[in-house]
């Protein structure tokens, strides 16, 4: 055998190849890859390594970004949300939105330590050209010259079409006093919106916009987030004694030399970055197929730990059985101290925070509302990633819509939240409450961004009218029709920005698939009506008469030419009586209804009534008088705002009073909205 002598070079080549490979796949491997075919177009990828002080409350950090101009357009300069300068100051546009109050304190009367703020240190390009002078705040539609929640690079060369950016940055941080979502409290850190992050750039065109331009709107108080999809390798020094949890999934951990300890954390495919340290936390763990749930919690909440756990499982079955299936490996449930109860209630990928009190009543069902309703975001807007800012129904109606759904499919439609003999209320009931106490249900129109609503329009309407808008197009279309609708729009929009145009298209093309012209060439007249507009929906019975037929003719009649009085015309009926049903549209609203009329000898009839007129009636020839008539019998119209004058008998009920007991309770239920400030 000859043996054939390679050039050095090659040999060097070579060498260079295998070490390169072989590094690759350990790391690939350390970090779990999750999807090895992405889920996403990633434009958006960061690299984060954080030291926390939790002495000082502060961050320091080393930032790497990687950014994809997907769009055909040029751009000239990158757009960065710095959340926590929404906390600096009083002049804030999250604190001006807030009317000068956070969570009901005073900002004017924060300590020093109370406030917060965020400052890139230094930016770094690729080629190694310092850009921190290129750094300015800018202000967008509020014009608030005061803001620094927005941060413009104004790049040195511009960006063309799928050209690539990379950015080295080192920044720090002081965490704020928890009162709205982020911050500290004692010895307790939840760190979410608290990194320089890219806002989302939009060619002409995507979810309706007439101009190209980045959409990075400064911090909000009554709005939330936007972002782009990316993977994130994030690694956290903390005090060796803290437990610590995040998006994603650890996959390193080491101690240091100095008493703390470093944890690194992979996630593939999100579009943001959350994480908790806490000493006093314990972490319990818990399996469902194959997605591993961590629930960080304080030793004074034990006695829910069963029903943080089962809600959970429930949400991940039925989205798999009825929309997909939950694509992460991972789930952290963090259940935060009283202490710091304001960071409570929020959805970030593959992480929640619920709130929690020890001893929760069984009959009050508030873990399982707060945990579903946070899970389903991990769907809306974690993976269909609407603009929570601009269009919040996409998410928090959505989310309001599903979370019913669960509640009451596992728990019951009408004791899903509340469940005592003498009250009961399911979770359709309880948003619908919330839409009926308002003040001024016609406040204003569904799709608006959601600084803009009026005099605390935003929930009532984002949250509430849309989860019974959906409800009742449910009722309308069918159970099966919407879950149809629902699949479409998840699979084509899943990991994409949608807008609310895009469900509206999925919603014709599968109305029309399936049921043909039945409701119309689309559904536009729906959506018209209820998301664009603000009319209210009322029908009622208004009268019920049964009058009988006379068998004989009275009065003055011509026999032979001549006039004469008798009785004795003989009426050939084969019916006893004249019955009349009289409708009345009492709103402005107009909805196909279905109306089911009940006789005396306990026939019935549905009918079906357009909903067009003002007035309508049914009338009937039958031997039997009308006993009862119901409008809308299966509730499929949710939206009606008064569900008492739905039904109509012809003779008093002894349970009348109950009527009044209902009227009674949804004014009960009204008073129970405040808890819905988490949700």
């Amino acid at each position: 055998m000859r043996w054939r002598i390679l050039p050095l070079m090659k040999y060097i080549k070579i060498a260079f190849f295998l070490t390169f490979f072989m590094a690759l796949g350990l790391f690939l491997n350390a970090q779990e890859v999750m999807f090895p075919e992405p889920l996403s177009s990633r434009p958006a990828n960061y690299d984060i390594s954080v030291k926390l002080n939790t002495e000082n409350k502060t961050i320091t950090a080393k930032e790497s970004i990687n950014w994809k101009n997907l769009s055909p357009d040029t751009i000239y300069f990158l757009q960065f949300h710095l959340y926590l300068n929404a906390f600096k100051n009083t002049q804030s546009v999250f604190i001006q939105d807030a009317g000068g109050t956070l969570r009901g304190t005073n900002a004017a009367n924060l300590e020093d330590r109370d406030w917060s703020w965020i400052n890139v240190d230094k930016l770094i390009g690729a080629d190694g050209t310092d850009l921190t002078n290129n750094l300015e705040y800018v202000h967008a539609e509020d014009s608030n010259e005061h803001d620094q929640t927005v941060l413009q690079l104004n790049l040195t060369e511009p960006l063309l079409p799928n050209e690539e950016i990379n950015l080295k940055m080192d920044w720090s941080s002081k965490i704020p006093k928890v009162r709205v979502r982020t911050g500290y409290s004692r010895d307790y850190f939840l760190n979410v919106q608290w990194y320089p992050k890219l806002g989302v750039y939009e060619p002409k065109g995507m979810r309706g916009r007439e101009e190209s331009g980045w959409n990075c709107h400064p911090y909000h108080a009554a709005a939330e987030y936007y972002g782009d999809f990316g993977n994130y390798n994030v690694d956290l020094t903390v005090p060796k004694e803290f437990k610590v949890g995040a998006t994603g999934a650890i996959f390193k951990e080491q101690e240091n030399a100095d008493s703390t300890k470093t944890l690194w954390f992979h996630a593939e495919d999100v579009i943001d970055f959350a994480w908790v340290a806490s000493p006093e936390f314990r972490i319990i763990e818990e399996q469902w197929k194959h997605v591993k749930i961590r629930l960080f919690i304080i030793p004074e909440y034990n006695c829910c730990i069963e029903r943080y756990f089962e809600s959970a499982k429930y949400s991940l079955e039925y989205f798999e059985e009825n929309l997909a299936s939950y694509p992460f490996n991972t789930l952290t449930m963090v259940v935060p101290p009283f202490h710091g109860i304001n960071s409570g209630g929020m959805e970030y990928p593959t992480f929640i925070t619920t709130p929690g009190a020890a001893h929760f009543p069984t009959n009050i069902r508030s873990p399982e509302y707060f945990v579903i309703h946070e899970f389903v975001h991990q769907y809306f807007m974690m993976m269909i990633a609407s603009n929570e800012q601009e269009e919040a129904w996409l998410d928090e109606g959505f989310t309001s819509y599903y979370k019913s759904r669960i509640l009451d499919h596992y728990y019951g439609a009408k004791n899903s939240v509340v469940n005592y003999d003498f009250f009961h209320m399911g979770a359709m009931e309880f948003f619908r409450s919330r839409y009926q106490g308002m003040e001024n249900m016609k406040v204003a129109e569904i799709p608006r961004p959601g600084w803009e609503f009026p005099h605390g329009g935003y929930r009532n309407l984002a949250y509430a009218k849309t989860a019974i808008m959906l409800r009742t197009l449910e009722g309308i279309i069918g159970l099966e029709t919407m879950d149809d609708v629902l699949k479409a729009y998840f699979e084509k929009w899943s990991f994409k920005h949608p807008g609310g145009q895009d469900f509206i298209d999925v919603v014709n093309e599968v109305v029309t698939q399936k049921h043909g012209d039945e409701f119309g060439e689309n559904m536009n007249w729906y959506f018209d009506q209820v998301l664009y507009g603000t009319d209210i929906c009322d029908y009622s019975v208004a009268s019920i008469s049964n009058r009988p037929v006379q068998r004989e003719a009275y009065g003055i009649f011509e026999e032979k030419g001549m006039t004469a009085t008798t009785k004795e015309i003989n009426q050939d009926k084969k019916y006893k009586y004249n019955s009349k049903v009289i409708l009345h549209r009492l709103g402005e609203l107009k909805f196909p209804v279905e109306v089911l009329v009940h006789f005396e000898n306990g026939e019935e009839k549905l009918e079906k009534w357009g909903g067009q007129e003002r007035a309508f009636d049914f009338q009937y020839q039958s031997d039997h008088k009308i006993e009862w008539v119901k409008i809308d019998p299966a509730q499929k119209l949710y939206l009606d705002i008064n569900f008492l004058n739905n039904s109509l008998r012809t003779k008093p009920e002894k349970k009348t009073v109950w009527k009044y007991v209902t009227e009674f309770m949804v004014k009960v239920q009204n008073a129970l909205q405040g808890v819905s400030i988490f949700a």
